[in-house]
């Protein structure tokens, strides 16, 4: 079973690495765009990792996720699942580096063909790391894996940093490759540092039972990701053929204002849930209880959050992007429902996985990828005059039918009542809910200056937020720290 101080300081170095490389890849990519590489190199690169999730979910990414699930793994499953990764990566890479020239071809820069063969080859390579990880993380050692994360994100910036100053000084055609060769690097860092940490060599081995066991897990989970991907990506498609580029880029911003912030700090809880809840697929009843544990500190991270950027979204696009229309805001405003239904959402997938169920999460993707992009066309349809608001208001409605679907495969499998998590759920929310009053109550009292009145709306929320967790929850930053250090 999974220890508490293990949860905690798991998610705890998890955070801590994700705002390591949010900001060195942010940081990066700044710098050589500002100083050597041009847009155009850039956008080409963008467009072949967009079209990593793909390639990844194809080579068979996912198998060690398979391993992670496994009850009682022996020396022959790692073999045959490691085999089967290799395989499965070795056919995409070989098909991609043979087709990188029709794949060129739909592209406006064929050089598109050759990134995504690169990055199918990367692929091939990950899975030299997919034992290790694997069994790192069924151990809890997420110190581990962040420190091996972060050393691979720095070879990453280096060799993208590296191939960028080569790129302007007299070898133009890296400066695409930069973007590419970077992850490359990462990959290839991070396999070789999980099998310093854990060495696992592989047999000569392969048990057929074990393979396709892993093969319909991961079928199941890359399945509902790729579904994932789809209709979180299909209002773009909507809004664009509805209302025209400039009114994607609107609501790109707001929607990453809001339900890109959510999925960043929720995939924290999320990646040390399933390894988790891996632990407990005998047991319902404690992964009901571990259910209600990350879904409330998942809320405690995301309700001020979303509370400040419900109140202050107008001054946020303002402070962080060039003029937008106002609908940008009013758009911001209302994803911010959808994201304490999302802050919710990415936890209860992880559960599935983690007992076994990965195929109840491929049903909740597909029905969200039905009913959320319908509900999309037909805001537009019915209502044309809001512009994209429509689609943000499309959003507030249909998810929850998407959600309810996923609470009703997932709560009695962890043989939880709708009450029990509601309960759960509605303690933490009632505190957002009167900071967010509150920090309504201070904007209202500021002089129309944005920076300033984001800053002590800030201020006013997460500390009436810190406080009302403290005085009726017991929970505190220095409880935090000491349960963190025990």
């Amino acid at each position: 079973m999974a220890a508490s101080g293990d949860v905690d300081r798991g998610t705890a170095w998890i955070a801590a690495a994700t705002g390591v490389l949010g900001l060195l890849d942010v940081v990066s990519t700044i710098v050589c765009l500002r100083l050597w590489v041009s847009t155009e190199a850039f956008g080409a690169a963008t467009l072949a990792v967009a079209l990593l999730p793909l390639v990844d979910r194809l080579a068979g990414s996912g198998l060690g996720a398979a391993l992670v699930a496994e009850r009682d793994p022996d020396a022959t499953t790692y073999a045959s699942v490691f085999w089967l990764a290799v395989g499965v990566a070795a056919i995409v890479a070989g098909v991609l580096g043979v087709a990188r020239g029709a794949v060129g071809a739909v592209f406006p820069d064929p050089i598109v063909g050759s990134l995504v063969a690169a990055l199918a080859t990367r692929t091939l390579v990950g899975t030299l790391g997919i034992v290790p990880d694997a069994r790192l993380r069924r151990a809890l050692r997420f110190r581990a894996i962040a420190t091996v994360r972060v050393c691979a994100n720095v070879a990453d910036t280096a060799v993208k940093l590296a191939l960028a100053v080569v790129a302007a000084h007299g070898a133009p055609a890296l400066a695409v490759w930069c973007f590419v060769l970077g992850p490359i690097a990462n990959t290839v860092s991070y396999a070789i540092g999980v099998q310093l940490l854990s060495p696992w060599r592989p047999v000569l081995a392969f048990r057929r039972a074990a393979a396709v066991r892993a093969a319909r897990f991961t079928a199941a989970l890359s399945g509902g990701e790729l579904l994932y991907h789809a209709y979180t990506n299909a209002d773009y498609v909507v809004v664009g053929a509805w209302f025209g580029d400039a009114a994607v880029g609107a609501y790109r911003l707001a929607y990453e204002l809001v339900l890109d912030v959510v999925k960043l700090l929720s995939q924290i809880t999320a990646e040390v849930a399933f390894p988790a809840f891996a632990r407990l697929a005998a047991d319902r009843r404690a992964a009901g209880a571990l259910l209600v544990r990350f879904t409330r500190q998942n809320l405690m991270v995301l309700a001020p959050v979303l509370a400040f950027i419900a109140i202050e979204a107008d001054d946020l696009l303002a402070l962080l992007y060039p003029p937008l229309p106002a609908a940008a805001a009013v758009a911001a405003r209302v994803l911010c429902g959808v994201g304490g239904l999302r802050a919710l959402s990415f936890v209860v997938p992880p559960m599935l996985a983690g007992l076994g169920d990965a195929r109840r999460v491929l049903v909740y993707n597909a029905i969200a990828a039905v009913v959320v992009p319908s509900a999309f066309v037909v805001g537009v349809v019915v209502a044309p005059a809001a512009g994209f608001v429509a689609v943000a208001w499309a959003w507030t409605l249909a998810y929850p039918v998407a959600f309810a679907a996923l609470l009703a495969m997932a709560l009695p499998r962890a043989e939880l009542s709708v009450a029990a998590y509601a309960r759960a759920a509605v303690g933490v929310l009632r505190w957002g809910a009167i900071a967010a009053a509150l920090g309504a109550a201070a904007r209202l009292a500021m002089p129309d200056v944005a920076a300033a009145r984001a800053t002590v709306v800030a201020v006013v929320v997460g500390g009436a937020f810190a406080a009302l967790l403290a005085r009726f929850e017991g929970v505190t930053p220095r409880g935090v720290v000491r349960a963190l250090r025990e």
